[in-house]
């Protein structure tokens, strides 16, 4: 109240904005991304909440560079920007071996197939998620599987390989 006896009124409560709900991706879904450093450390085991994080910091690492790989190849096909990943699913690992020999110093750990959709165009990739020989290494190599996302894909190898 004033003090001249009038009341003043109270603010309107302000109404709470709808965020968004974030589409959490079905990527890595059970497989084990635990550094074999950690894996070994017998201390480790004490502290459950950290190895968790741990895991987690990795997947989304993964998940980011797997995600920043494929909007790359997208740039060089297409020249819209609004990169949607519509599915993920898991896929079988045909021929182990012969991937060891393409790149002896790691294992392919999983592998899904993306369908990237830019526009009206839709493409899928195949993403595979690697460690390395020593175990404390992880990294994501990501295939297309189109005639132009192989194109672009040669594209930026050689751009790579030219300018780095």
């Amino acid at each position: 109240s004033r003090h001249d006896g009038t009341t003043m009124a109270s603010p309107p409560t302000p109404t709470p904005t709808p965020t968004p709900e974030k589409k959490v991706l079905p990527v890595l879904q059970g497989v084990d991304v635990t550094p074999e450093m950690l894996r070994s450390n017998m201390r480790a085991n004490l502290f459950p909440d950290l190895t968790k994080s741990i895991q987690m910091e990795i997947k989304n690492t993964l998940l980011q560079t797997a995600v920043n790989r494929v909007a790359r190849l997208e740039a060089c096909q297409s020249g819209q920007k609004d990169m949607k990943i519509g599915n993920v699913s898991p896929v079988k690992i045909e021929n182990g071996r012969m991937w060891r020999l393409v790149n002896p110093r790691s294992e392919i750990m999983h592998a899904e197939k993306w369908t990237v959709t830019r526009g009206e165009n839709s493409r899928d990739y195949r993403v595979h998620y690697m460690r390395d020989y020593t175990g404390d290494g992880f990294h994501v190599s990501v295939l297309p599987l189109s005639l132009g996302g192989a194109l672009a894909w040669t594209r930026t190898k050689a751009s790579d390989w030219l300018f780095s």
